[in-house]
């Protein structure tokens, strides 16, 4: 005759977790039952339990969020980004060409002027040409807190417009004084923009001076976490080094 097994009592499982407790007791003085009952491998984990940091890539030089800075060149250094859009007699990628075009089409419908796009994707060869230029006229100091070295600039991504409106000949200078800047500065961040360069207060971090005219395409979600958390320059946001100089 088979005699069938005996299931477990409740009282039997209590016997069974008590052991590894006492053993853990027993080599770890610091530890009780009352830690035990800490201790969970089912608890769920959440978006909150990721730092925000680590959902964006930083380091690739294809990505929306890509770090370019004095001391973050791109890799490789001559990247040419793929997929440019033309807009007028400039270039650049199809997220921020279509980013802009919603921006252009809400200043107008706040009777803001009508945005153009100064410049935007610049390659390698054009950036080393821009750089040395500045740096003859200004000197290398001051001609490189205006003008990237090659292979340094957000404008090699694709991502980096320079705007201004057709009320000023599209001209950059005199774009900080306009209305469209100063609305662009506090709204930009809905469409996936930052103003990169945001006051001179900033240049000992970004390693340039105040540039409104001087947009860059992050993406809406990054951009609004930003706004939301009063941080300006993408230095600051992700924790990287400052970069007033190479």
């Amino acid at each position: 005759m088979l005699i069938p097994k005996a299931k477990p009592k409740p009282a039997n499982w209590k016997v069974v977790l008590t052991t590894p407790i006492l053993l853990l007791a027993l080599l770890f003085p610091g530890f009780s039952a009352a830690n035990a009952d800490e201790i969970s491998t089912d608890v769920p984990r959440t978006s909150e339990d990721v730092p925000r940091t680590s959902l964006y890539d930083i380091e690739n030089a294809k990505s929306l969020q890509v770090v370019v800075n004095k001391k973050r060149p791109l890799n490789p250094i001559d990247y040419l980004p793929r997929g440019k859009v033309r807009i007028g007699n400039v270039w650049v990628a199809k997220p921020a060409a279509d980013a802009y075009s919603l921006l252009k089409e809400a200043v107008s419908k706040q009777k803001l002027g009508t945005l153009c796009i100064n410049s935007g994707y610049r390659s390698f060869a054009s950036q080393k040409a821009i750089h040395a230029t500045k740096v003859a006229v200004l000197g290398k100091t001051a001609g490189e807190k205006l003008a990237a070295r090659p292979g340094y600039s957000e404008h090699q991504t694709g991502l980096a417009i320079d705007i201004s409106t057709t009320a000023l000949g599209c001209r950059i200078g005199p774009f900080g004084a306009s209305r469209a800047s100063g609305w662009i500065a506090k709204n930009a961040w809905q469409y996936g923009f930052i103003v990169r360069y945001p006051s001179n207060a900033k240049t000992k971090i970004t390693g340039y001076v105040w540039e409104p005219w001087h947009l860059r395409y992050v993406g809406i979600e990054l951009a609004t976490e930003m706004q939301a958390k009063g941080i300006t320059t993408l230095e600051e946001y992700f924790a990287l080094p400052a970069a007033p100089k190479y």
